[in-house]
């Protein structure tokens, strides 16, 4: 019994799990030196040091960040150590990534890894939850008089679909947000008649000891939850977690923990909460409902004479912007803490005046009212603690804040646990020269990574693709000023993207800084007559239409810009030409202006590393295998060597093409050199 004890000491537990991290590790190198090859996987340096070096890190019980280029495998550098992980120590791993792309992906890979490693955990591919229909939902649309209800829909449901993928393109978004999950809990829908898909899958995932993909955000809330003491989303016993496209992490952070206040969802609660109130008793709460309705007029009208403000003031175009500053004045911040208060007084009296024997009735919008005004006066007696700004949404304005120490919080819930944390992107770094942590500045800063001996930066590992070989960069040095002569820029960069259009015959992603360039430069394009189809980005489920158009028709060009620069799958499109129509840098935003007031170095310097990581993610559209060729052109003078702008060393260092030129000549002649050029000319 003494023995037994002795042996269970935590001196003799941490032993233990060195023992079998060791194990693991001449496991891994067995599998990249010996398995690997026999199945015919290419050896990949970088792949091979990565794999290593992350369990040489959990070894050291260290967290572990590494840059891993395009094609260094990167999925497989980090699935083999996991897989011996979970196999060995037989405790579940949580993988997360923020496209759904990558989670589709990686259920391939995962799998693929497993029977390499002769390994069959339990897998589970957690989406997020819009992405499921909702049977009670669905129901209650189909039922719905004059409701719009396409028969791909009634056709996909009554054949017992459940996965927005499973239906056909062609549902409008619109439509199929009327039938999908939007407030997932286990206690409510665990009630409901007929079980989902994702009720299934949540259930799962409490109890799994397998393998868990899912993204950024559910993940951030399962250790939310774990450090408010609960239970939490997944097995409580994960304690290795990978993510992956890290370089997304302190957005997904600051998106978890942040709030959003519209118009529209305030006098809808008021509403929906004062008909919970027996109608004899509404008098009761008249008075307050009618104050708390022109406090939130009151403020929201503020919110719309900000936002004009902004738009007629600004030196850059702001007419599309979708963020704005919340400005702190006095009166703007009296209107909000009389709205506060307003809303408060409401609710207050609601719940006063509710009475469980009117109807049979549910409580859900008083308690909802409660909630919010509840999370509203916490905000406002600690406004000083809350970053603020303002988001447009159609015609109207939503009022965001969430805590300023965005960094304290990703590093508490990622950093401070039991679990470590490995993460790995194509673009975590924001320069090539220097220490690992000068490297790392702008990723360390965002997430507040360790540094000391609980932290582990990898040497990046650069792509082993040929890049000089297979592609080249056109830059400009004489053109106008994108933002000082706006509209002599839209114009010249128009016939400049013409002219390196015409090399590659089309067939190029134009990606763009500003929705409003996008919007001019089709405008101009759709007027001329092209030998290529000109398509542009489109909201919601018309978007899938115009990728499924661009990726068929080899010549067409797409234009567009934000979730374009990284998150929109084009797997089967052969590009040969990646136009970056103005460099992007980020605009005026309150979220950028708040890393600068805190960041040592001034504002151009924290918009930098923003650029220059997005500038790494267009060029990476262009080159995805061994045989991608092709042109990368930049449409801004900013980059230009002559007057060198203070950033240009470090642009220019860190992007993977190092063969650059200005003349479009030249240009050409690298084009018709490439073999996929001369196939199109054969063919």
């Amino acid at each position: 019994m003494d023995h037994y004890f002795g042996f269970n000491t935590p001196e003799s537990r941490k032993k233990q799990r060195k023992a079998a991290l060791t194990e693991i590790g001449e496991k891994a190198t067995n599998f990249f030196w010996d398995v690997a090859p026999e199945y015919g996987f290419e050896m990949r340096e970088g792949q091979q040091d990565m794999s290593f070096e992350i369990v040489d890190a959990l070894i050291h019980n260290q967290h572990f960040a590494v840059e891993a280029g395009v094609g260094i495998g990167k999925s497989f550098g980090y699935l083999v150590p996991v897989l011996l992980y979970k196999k060995k120590l037989n405790k579940p791993v949580i993988v997360a990534t923020s496209t759904i792309a990558l989670q589709e992906q990686l259920w391939n890979d995962v799998h693929n890894v497993m029977s390499l490693l002769k390994t069959n955990p339990e897998v589970i591919l957690a989406k997020g939850q819009t992405h499921y229909l909702c049977h009670k939902r669905a129901k209650e649309h189909l039922e719905t008089e004059n409701a719009v209800i396409p028969k791909e829909l009634a056709e996909g449901i009554e054949q017992g679909f459940q996965e927005r993928k499973q239906f056909t393109a062609t549902i409008p978004q619109n439509i199929w947000d009327k039938v999908n999950i939007q407030r997932f809990s286990m206690r409510n829908c665990g009630s409901c008649d007929k079980k989902c898909l994702y009720y299934d899958i949540r259930s799962q995932l409490r109890y799994t000891d397998g393998i868990v993909l899912c993204n950024q955000d559910f993940l951030t809330a399962h250790l939310r939850q774990l450090r408010r003491g609960q239970d939490g989303l997944i097995n409580r016993e994960a304690d290795l977690i990978v993510v992956d496209e890290a370089h997304n992490l302190d957005d997904k952070v600051r998106s978890a923990t942040t709030e959003r206040v519209s118009q529209g969802r305030i006098l809808g609660l008021i509403r929906s909460a004062a008909d919970e109130v027996k109608p004899s008793d509404r008098q009761n709460i008249l008075k307050e409902t009618e104050t708390a309705q022109k406090a939130v007029y009151s403020f929201f009208d503020c919110l719309k004479v900000q936002m004009q403000q902004q738009i007629n003031t600004a030196q850059q175009d702001m007419r599309y912007a979708e963020r704005f500053f919340f400005d702190g004045s006095e009166e703007s911040l009296a209107l909000l803490e009389a709205m506060i208060e307003a809303v408060k007084s409401v609710a207050l009296s609601i719940q006063v005046y509710s009475s469980f024997e009117y109807n049979n009735r549910s409580t859900a919008a008083s308690d909802e009212l409660d909630e919010l005004s509840e999370t509203l006066a916490e905000m406002i007696a600690e406004v000083d603690d809350y970053l603020l700004w303002i988001e447009r949404k159609g015609s109207q304005s939503e009022l965001v804040y969430c805590p300023k120490n965005t960094r304290e919080i990703t590093n508490r819930l990622y950093f401070s646990g039991t679990a470590r944390t490995i993460l790995t992107s194509a673009t975590l770094t924001n320069a090539t020269e220097g220490s690992l942590e000068e490297q790392y500045a702008y990723f360390i800063s965002n997430t507040g990574f360790p540094t000391d001996e609980h932290g582990c930066l990898s040497e990046p590992k650069p792509s082993p693709y040929p890049y000089d070989e297979h592609s080249m960069i056109y830059y400009c040095d004489d053109l106008p000023h994108p933002t000082k002569e706006h509209e002599a820029f839209i114009e010249q960069g128009v016939q400049r993207l013409l002219e390196v259009l015409d090399i590659s015959g089309g067939k190029a992603l134009v990606l763009f800084t500003a929705k409003t360039d996008m919007e001019e430069v089709y405008s101009i394009l759709s007027q001329k007559e092209l030998p290529y189809k000109v398509l542009m980005q489109q909201p919601g489920s018309s978007q899938d239409q115009v990728l499924n158009e661009f990726k068929e028709d080899t010549n067409s060009v797409l234009l567009g810009t934000g979730a374009y620069w990284e998150g929109i799958s084009i797997e089967g499109k052969s590009l040969s030409n990646v136009v970056i129509f103005r460099l992007p840098f980020p605009v005026p935003d309150p979220i950028i202006e708040y890393k600068a007031s805190i960041a040592k170095d001034p504002l151009m310097d924290v918009r930098v590393p923003e650029m220059v990581i997005k500038l790494k993610q267009g060029i990476g559209r262009l080159i995805r295998n061994f045989t991608d060729t092709g042109i990368v052109c930049i449409i801004d003078r900013r980059l230009r060597d002559a007057p060198a702008e203070r950033y240009h060393d470090i642009a220019w260092a860190s992007l993977p093409i190092k063969n650059r030129t200005k003349d479009l000549g030249e240009l050409r002649r690298f084009y018709e050199s490439l073999p996929a050029a001369h196939n199109e000319t054969e063919g």
